[in-house]
């Protein structure tokens, strides 16, 4: 009798351990929390650069045309110099692309010219036609240009004194045919002023050396990039107040192979004659090699040539600093959330970013946009090296529930200084703070397992192990009771 009374009290507490155990199980498995929606991958915006003004748009006839190969027409289509306060000549070539005959043709300064280095009014000519049937350039008298031809305005005028030393992109307006104008640009280079400092040797014995220099030099281009075919000005003087030269050649060459003659060109370039304290301005197109190492690549120029007085031979060496620089080649993954996003609770994001480029990229930070949470704290990665990677930590708190449309901002330099900003979506879907009772609305004020944190979800395992443990003991309990049981039985 005692044995069976202990027996059922035994299966109800097995009851009672299993019912305690399944409840907080069904629970559980009732509140099947979704998780937020990982943000689409998405391509990493690019900057879009901002497009350099133009001149003043034309009707489209008349354009500006250099493809010549006579060579007095082509001394015409050369980059006049002169030096600040002195008296300019040059020449304004107009080609008649597409209309019957363009008449009446008038050329003056266009008036939004930004640059203008002169002094007061210029004066223009007529000067030159070219005639492609008999293939010459002949005096241009008829003020008009038949269709496919061209012909050149002479243009004077005295530099300002006080112009600064440079190249000048000086545009020309020129009217014909009843009001149709088109804009042509013609290049200039403005020298240093002249100094009268003139001494001269007192014996009628002395012979100087005609010096030609490099007197400046600049790049069509603002930047430089390995890989970039580039154009070189050169503005090559005879400094000599004596003596013109002649059979002048430039001899080009880059020791470390960096640099090279464009694709058709030479590296070396024949100029021929300089008159005494004049200058010739020459345009060298180069190659930057796609390796090239980024930093200042020395170009040097040899100078060969000959006097015209006692016909003597002489080398000078220059040399011209090309800043070269490697592009930045930058991949930046999407942002990854690492947690379920809960209002006021911290959220992990991750952003990598690879160097793909060839140069080191500098102040490189991490920071987040956009309204609806707020960043602990940005990240400054400093400076990643050429084919390095850096992998940014950030953590943010939601503020308000919903979806959430805020942005990784990731910031970073180059050896100029020049800073890139790229923005990457960041999108996530916040859960509402978790509080007690809290109800969701059209449910009919009940209270929903979805409504708690996945935390609160979490006791349920410490009952389902209480109740395995209690289970675990009865079964042992009840095993040890039987056999004693039986060994009674066997000793009656």
């Amino acid at each position: 009798m005692r044995n069976s009374k202990k027996i059922r009290l035994i299966a109800i507490m097995v009851v009672l351990a299993l019912l305690l155990g399944a409840l907080p199980l069904a629970t559980a498995l009732a509140d099947s929390s979704t998780e937020s929606p990982s943000p689409s991958p998405s391509p990493t915006p690019t900057a879009t650069p901002t497009a350099a003004p133009t001149p003043e748009p034309g009707d489209g006839h008349l354009e500006l045309f250099t493809g010549v190969t006579d060579s007095e027409e082509q001394s015409l289509l050369q980059v006049y110099s002169q030096r600040a306060g002195e008296k300019i000549t040059f020449y304004v070539p107009v080609f008649n692309r597409d209309l019957t005959s363009a008449t009446d043709l008038t050329c003056k300064l266009f008036s939004g010219t930004p640059q203008n280095p002169f002094s007061g009014d210029l004066s223009f000519d007529w000067y030159k036609t070219w005639n492609s049937t008999t293939n010459t350039l002949e005096d241009w008298t008829t003020k008009s240009i038949a269709i496919g031809d061209r012909a050149y305005f002479e243009v004077s005028g005295t530099l300002l004194s006080t112009a600064p030393v440079g190249t000048y992109t000086v545009n020309f307006t020129v009217t014909y045919s009843d009001g149709l104008k088109d804009n042509i640009p013609v290049t200039i280079v403005v020298r240093e002023a002249s100094s009268d400092d003139s001494s001269s040797s007192s014996g009628s014995s002395y012979k100087s050396k005609p010096k030609v220099i490099v007197e400046s030099y600049s790049f069509s281009e603002d930047t430089i990039y390995a890989g970039d075919t580039v154009t070189l000005r050169l503005v090559v003087a005879n400094t000599s107040k004596r003596e013109a030269i002649t059979n002048l050649t430039l001899d080009l060459s880059n020791e470390a192979g960096a640099i090279l003659p464009a694709p058709g060109g030479s590296s070396s370039v024949f100029i021929g004659t300089i008159d005494k304290e004049d200058a010739y301005v020459l345009s060298v197109k180069l190659q930057v090699m796609p390796d090239a190492e980024a930093k200042s690549q020395l170009l040097t120029i040899k100078l060969s040539y000959e006097g015209t007085k006692n016909r003597s031979d002489f080398d000078e060496t220059a040399s011209v600093s090309v800043p070269v620089q490697q592009k930045a080649r930058v991949r930046i993954n999407d942002p990854i959330i690492y947690d379920d996003p809960w209002v006021g609770t911290s959220v992990a994001i991750g952003v990598t970013l690879y160097n793909l480029g060839k140069s080191p990229l500098y102040n490189c930070m991490v920071d987040v946009v956009g309204d609806g949470l707020t960043l602990e704290e940005s990240y400054f990665g400093g400076n990643v090296a050429a084919g390095g990677t850096m992998r940014a930590d950030l953590n943010v708190t939601p503020t308000i529930a919903g979806a959430l449309d805020a942005q990784v901002r990731v910031t970073y330099e180059d050896v100029n200084g020049k800073q890139t900003e790229t923005l990457l979506p960041l999108n996530m879907v916040v859960n509402e703070e978790a509080t007690s009772g809290t109800t969701s609305p059209g449910n009919g004020g009940m209270v929903t397992p979805g409504d708690a944190p996945a935390t609160a979800n979490i006791g349920w395992i410490f009952w389902l192990l209480g109740g395995v443990v209690v289970v675990s003991g009865l079964v042992f309990l009840g095993v040890n009771m039987k056999k004693k049981r039986e060994r009674a039985l066997e000793e009656e």
